[in-house]
C-alpha cells in the first residue's frame, strides 16, 4: 500500500511539474498572444484527457490509465528536448495537459478506492494532493535557477526530471492490483452527463475558484514588474506552506467534514484578494493558505460524489473542465486588463458558495 502512495504521489508530480512549469515560463518567456495560447492549450487538453482516459479507467482498468499518461508525458518530454520548435511546443503542451487530463483521477480515484475503509480517506487522498505544491516549488526553483544562470531559454532541458521520477514511477505501481469495473455503457460520460449532471455541475462550481486561485499565486505573479528570481522565491516560500497545511486540511476534512473545510478556504481567499495589490507578499501568502484549504478536499469529495462506473470519468471531466472556467480565463483576464484581483474573482467565488450550499456532505459515506 505504501508503494501505492508513494507511486501515485510521484507519477502526479511528474504529471503538475510539466504543466506548471510550462504554465509560469509562457506568460513570461513567450510573446504575448503566443503565451497566451500555449497557456490555454495545456488546459484544453486537461479536458481532453479527462473523457479518453476516463473512459479507459471506467471501461477497462485503473492501472491501465496511470501508465497510458505516464507513458504519453515520457515521450512527449523526449520529442521537445530533441526536436525544439514553435510546433513541438504546441504539441507537448497538448500532450501533457492530455495526460495530466487522465492521470489524476486515476491516482485519485485508486487511493480513495483502496482506503474506502478508512476513516481518514480525506487525508489520505490529500497526499496525492500534495503532488501540487511539490511540483510548483520544484518548477519555480528551475525557473529560478534558469534566471540566475541566464538560461530560461533552455527551460526544456528540466524535463529530464519528470522521465526519471516517471521510470521511478513505474517500478513503486508495477504490482497494482488490476481493478476492472463491470460497465456496460458504451460512453461513461454519457452516462454521467445523463444521470449525475447535477453533481458535475456542484463540483464544477466549487473547483472554479480554487483554479482562479491557484494559477494567479503561481503562474500570473511572475507576470508582474518584479525579477523573475525574486518572484521564484516568494512563490516558493508561499507554497511550501502547504506541504504541511494540505494534510492538515484533509485531517480537517474528515473530522468537521468536506464542506467546512472548503467554506473556510473560500473566505481566506476573499482576503488574500483584497490583500494582494496592497501588501504583494501577505497577498500571496493568505491565497497559498486559502488554496490548501479549497483543494485539500477536493480528491476525497469528487471521487465520493460518483457512482462507480464512471467516477473516474465525472470526477474528471468536472475537475478539468473548472480548471479551464477558473485556471485559465482569471489569469488572461489579469494578464491583458488592469483589473483588480477581486473584481475578477469575486464572480468564482460566489458560484463556490452557490454549489457548496447545494452539494452533500460526502465525509462518511461508504463508497464501492
Amino acid at each position: 500500500m505504501k508503494n501505492l502512495l508513494l507511486g501515485g504521489l510521484l507519477l502526479t508530480v511528474s504529471q503538475w511539474y510539466a504543466f506548471f512549469l510550462i504554465s509560469q515560463i509562457s506568460l513570461f518567456i513567450f510573446p504575448i498572444v503566443f503565451g497566451v495560447i500555449i497557456f490555454i492549450l495545456g488546459f484544453i487538453g486537461r479536458v481532453s484527457g479527462s473523457i479518453l482516459f476516463g473512459y479507459i479507467g471506467d471501461k477497462i482498468s485503473r492501472k491501465t490509465v496511470l501508465f497510458l499518461t505516464a507513458l504519453i508525458l515520457v515521450i512527449s518530454s523526449i520529442l521537445i528536448i530533441l526536436l525544439y520548435n514553435y510546433y513541438t511546443i504546441v504539441l507537448f503542451r497538448f500532450l501533457q495537459g492530455l495526460s495530466l487530463g487522465g492521470e489524476w483521477g486515476g491516482a485519485s480515484t485508486i487511493i480513495v478506492e483502496a482506503y474506502n475503509t478508512s476513516k481518514f480517506r480525506g487525508f489520505m487522498a490529500s497526499i496525492i494532493q500534495l503532488a501540487v505544491p511539490i511540483s510548483v516549488i520544484l518548477s519555480s526553483f528551475s525557473i529560478f535557477l534558469l534566471s540566475v544562470f541566464s538560461y530560461l531559454g533552455g527551460w526544456r532541458f528540466s524535463l529530464i526530471f519528470i522521465i526519471i521520477i516517471s521510470l521511478i514511477s513505474f517500478y513503486l505501481i508495477k504490482d497494482l492490483k488490476n481493478v476492472k469495473v463491470e460497465n456496460r455503457s458504451k460512453l461513461p460520460i454519457f452516462d454521467a452527463l445523463k444521470n449525475d449532471w447535477r453533481n458535475i455541475l456542484k463540483a464544477i462550481g466549487i473547483k472554479m475558484s480554487e483554479s482562479a486561485n491557484f494559477y494567479i499565486f503561481t503562474s500570473y505573479v511572475f507576470a508582474k514588474s518584479i525579477s523573475t528570481n525574486v518572484v521564484s522565491m516568494i512563490v516558493i516560500v508561499s507554497i511550501s506552506v502547504q506541504l504541511l497545511l494540505m494534510p492538515m486540511f484533509g485531517y480537517l476534512s474528515d473530522v468537521i467534514g468536506r464542506r467546512m473545510v472548503i467554506l473556510n478556504g473560500t473566505m481566506l481567499m476573499i482576503l488574500g484578494a483584497s490583500l494582494f495589490p496592497l501588501k504583494f507578499i501577505l497577498g500571496e501568502l493568505t491565497l497559498s493558505v486559502s488554496d490548501a484549504a479549497l483543494y485539500a478536499p477536493q480528491s476525497s469529495l469528487f471521487t465520493e460524489l460518483f457512482d462507480k462506473k464512471y467516477r473516474i470519468t465525472a470526477s474528471n471531466f468536472s475537475y478539468q473542465l473548472a480548471s479551464i472556467m477558473g485556471g485559465s480565463i482569471a489569469p488572461t483576464i489579469l494578464r491583458i486588463t488592469n483589473y483588480q484581483i477581486l473584481i475578477v474573482v469575486l464572480p468564482y467565488i460566489i458560484i463556490t458558495l452557490i454549489c457548496l450550499a447545494l452539494v452533500a456532505e460526502t465525509k462518511g459515506k461508504r463508497i464501492a
